[in-house]
């Protein structure tokens, strides 16, 4: 007891300790939650990467077919001139 008749606490009280683990609780949840995300965010970057890989792909095969449907026409041009 002290000097007013009451009792003083020394250390750590429960609700200092339920305290202390709610937010070591909050802490580990919100880095998990970053590590989450983070790994989503990684896959979907790989993911559009292949996909623009893809897609300049295509975009070269189209021009080259482009090329090819123009030779062929004017080939045919020529010769249905040579033919007349």
């Amino acid at each position: 007891m002290n000097k007013n008749g009451k009792n003083k606490e020394n250390g750590i009280g429960i609700m200092m300790i339920i305290s202390i683990i709610s937010i070591m609780f909050a802490i580990i949840s919100m880095a998990l939650i970053q590590t989450y995300i983070n790994k989503q965010i990684y896959y979907e970057s790989r993911e559009l990467s292949r996909i623009q890989k893809e897609y300049d792909i295509l975009k070269v095969e189209e021009m080259a077919l482009t090329h090819s449907i123009n030779k062929v026409r004017y080939k045919n041009l020529v010769l249905d001139m040579i033919k007349h």
